[in-house]
């Protein structure tokens, strides 16, 4: 029974499917590959909607955690990608940073979102939900980018990535203001979360721009961006790394 009641163990499940999902994608078997990212698939589903009820109580707000969301949003993202009718051999490549996050998920301690002023409100799970696909989207636009600079030249997709992922953060911040003023009556804080948003924000804002400047090539353009998928990673992470730092401190 304890199988159906913890989210963890359905997290394990998913990172068992990740891990052979990758394996047999390095085999060449890319079948097999997508069948068992399927599998890691309905079992991340499992637990993200297990740990919607953690607490006994369901808080849209705890399924939407970005330790265990992203790796769902960027596995959702590899399906979608990988089961198009033109597919290529590599567009099931996303496995690889997917198992990469799963494994974080298991490895850090689990984390709640405090609670907040106005937490119950529609807009506290929406922004959420919104940041996390954008993080997703931004970290598949720098694993496209790096398959690029491997010389993969049907890997070019980095920057429609970036352009999807900008919108989507673009969307999460003003609702996430509207969150703020609701909670707050201020639309933004002078914070460490708030201004690592910032950065991220700017940074894919001149990414974009690059587009009309002649003088980048694609391979600059492509390390651009591989660059900003760092930066969203440390600044996803850090809050994390920074409880077991604080902890073991």
């Amino acid at each position: 029974m304890r199988l159906f009641n913890s989210f963890l163990p359905w997290l394990y499940l998913a990172a068992g499917g990740y891990a052979g999902s990758l394996l047999f994608f390095a085999l060449g078997k890319k079948r097999f590959s997508l069948t068992l990212l399927w599998c890691g698939f309905a079992a991340n589903t499992g637990a993200i909607l297990l740990r919607g009820w953690h607490f006994g109580l369901f808080t849209p707000l705890n399924m939407v955690s970005e330790q265990y969301f992203l790796p769902w949003c960027l596995a959702a993202l590899t399906l979608w990608r990988a089961s198009k009718k033109r597919a290529s051999a590599s567009d099931a490549a996303g496995v690889a940073p997917v198992f990469l996050l799963i494994l974080i998920a298991l490895f850090l301690p689990a984390r709640t979102i405090p609670p907040s002023p106005q937490s119950s409100t529609l807009f506290a799970p929406l922004f959420f939900l919104c940041e996390v696909m954008s993080h997703a989207l931004l970290l598949l636009g720098g694993w496209s980018a790096l398959l690029f600079l491997m010389r993969h030249p049907a890997e070019e997709s980095f920057s429609r990535y970036a352009v999807w992922g900008f919108i989507l953060y673009s969307i999460a911040q003003v609702i996430g203001a509207v969150w703020s003023w609701m909670g707050w009556a201020v639309p933004f804080h002078w914070s460490e979360r708030h201004l690592s948003s910032a950065a991220i924000w700017c940074f894919y804002c001149a990414f974009l721009h690059l587009r009309f400047s002649p003088r980048w090539s694609a391979r600059e353009k492509a390390w651009f961006a591989l660059c900003g998928a760092v930066l969203t990673f440390v600044s996803t992470y850090g809050y994390y790394l920074s409880a077991v730092v604080v902890k073991h401190g």
